[in-house]
């Protein structure tokens, strides 16, 4: 094997002869802790079209107090209509970034957030984020933050009766080849229902997150 040095240090880099390859260990991310969540809203219905006061289903707040910073890896959704609406309609959840975000959405149901909860090791640190909230029969009351113009992801579906489904479906996603998208303090996002929900419709809505913590990224 032929080996490579450094001009700044003495670390030495190892190439494989036969391939010409040189040999790297992958690693996950340097990070303080790593976390997945899932929450089931309870039964929605007649949902306002999301403007930035109204339609928030689901909202997820970053406030450490510190410098460290969130990676959110994936943001998926999923729905079940559970009563028809007066007549099919098409339907779509879209997810926008929340800057500023200095006051936390309120009502629904909260997660719990302390301790060992939702963290893949047990030896991790115990998460940053201070607010995870999804709607239970309707939408959350917008707390102080600004949104962007446009959502970072959004996915729309037909229902046309009851015990339609959206199936799990992803609003972001993180390759190790792209830029992810990182949250400072007082950074967040909401999922806001995109059009208004018909007369009579009634739905389950289930979003699952997973996200890394670090000092720096």
């Amino acid at each position: 094997m032929a080996l490579i040095q450094s001009g700044l240090d003495s670390t030495l880099l190892t190439v494989d002869p036969t391939q010409k390859a040189a040999h790297v260990v992958i690693k996950p991310d340097e990070l303080t802790g790593a976390y997945q969540l899932s929450l089931t809203s309870g039964a929605l219905t007649t949902v306002a079209a999301g403007t930035s006061s109204a339609g928030t289903v689901f909202s997820f707040r970053y406030a450490p107090g510190g410098t460290t910073v969130c990676v959110v890896k994936r943001v998926s959704v999923g729905f079940v209509t559970t009563t028809a609406f007066g007549s099919a309609q098409q339907m779509g959840f879209g997810l926008f970034a929340a800057r500023s975000f200095s006051g936390a959405d309120s009502g629904g149901t909260a997660a719990t957030l302390t301790g060992n909860n939702n963290k893949y090791r047990t030896s991790l640190a115990t998460t940053s984020v201070s607010n995870i909230n999804i709607g239970t029969t309707g939408a959350l009351t917008a707390g102080t933050r600004t949104l962007d113009a446009q959502p970072l992801g959004t996915t729309n579906f037909w229902v046309p009766a009851a015990g339609t489904s959206l199936v799990n479906t992803e609003l972001l996603s993180y390759d190790p080849n792209d830029y992810p998208f990182v949250l400072a303090n007082q950074e967040g996002f909401v999922i806001q229902n995109q059009i208004l929900m018909g007369a009579t419709g009634v739905g389950t809505l289930v979003v699952n997150v997973e996200w890394f913590e670090a000092t720096s990224y």
